[in-house]
């Protein structure tokens, strides 16, 4: 039977690869939002309107409550000891994206389409402020300079999706190149961290 102590160290020995995790469930749910519904995938839908379709709502749901977990696990049990992450910022931005994978998006629905639209704005100006806070801190000129330039490559996509119109066939562009620029990110910050680690030990 495990104990507090043995279940910290299984999450512990995890974190490591938690980002790496996080990204390839968010890929998992793109490549099974493609295999259900391809005639939504890629043009004028928005990602979150696999949260509204009866074949990929499931989906949505777990892969991107996974996402949400597997990134905390990221940021609290490893990338803070590196970097000064800011892991209130980052806990909020991950409950609100929780959230935004959980409750029932009727786009058709005004207050359903409201709160779906605060939900996910909402976890990514946490995320975004989390993301500028970690920079700052960084001792680390290079963490510095690829944090900051993931985050304004991320938010200037991020901006053009809410400026696009919603017929555009660019809306699914601008929305997931916004999150690969984050995922990037993640991803680099993974290997980055875990190879300075290895050679401080």
């Amino acid at each position: 039977m495990y104990n507090k102590y043995m279940i910290k160290n299984r999450i512990e020995s995890f974190a490591k690869y938690a980002g790496i995790a996080t990204v390839s469930v968010e890929w998992l749910a793109l490549l099974l939002y493609y295999l259900q519904r391809p005639e939504y995938f890629g043009g004028k839908y928005p990602i979150s309107y696999f949260a509204t379709l009866p074949q990929t709502r499931f989906i949505f749901s777990i892969c991107y409550t996974l996402a949400g977990i597997f990134f905390w696990i990221f940021i609290r049990h490893h990338l803070h000891r590196y970097y000064r992450a800011p892991i209130t910022l980052f806990t909020l931005s991950m409950v609100l994206f929780l959230a935004l994978a959980i409750v029932p998006y009727d786009p058709a629905n005004h207050l359903s389409s409201t709160i779906h639209s605060t939900l996910g704005y909402s976890s990514s100006i946490f995320f975004a402020v989390g993301m500028y806070l970690m920079a700052k801190n960084a001792h680390n000129k290079t963490v510095h300079r690829v944090t900051m330039l993931a985050l304004l490559s991320s938010l200037l996509l991020l901006f053009a999706f809410t400026q696009a119109p919603k017929n555009s066939n660019l809306v699914f562009a601008f929305e997931a190149g916004s999150w690969l620029v984050w995922q990037l990110w993640i991803i680099w910050i993974s290997f980055y961290s875990y190879k300075n680690s290895s050679i401080k030990k």
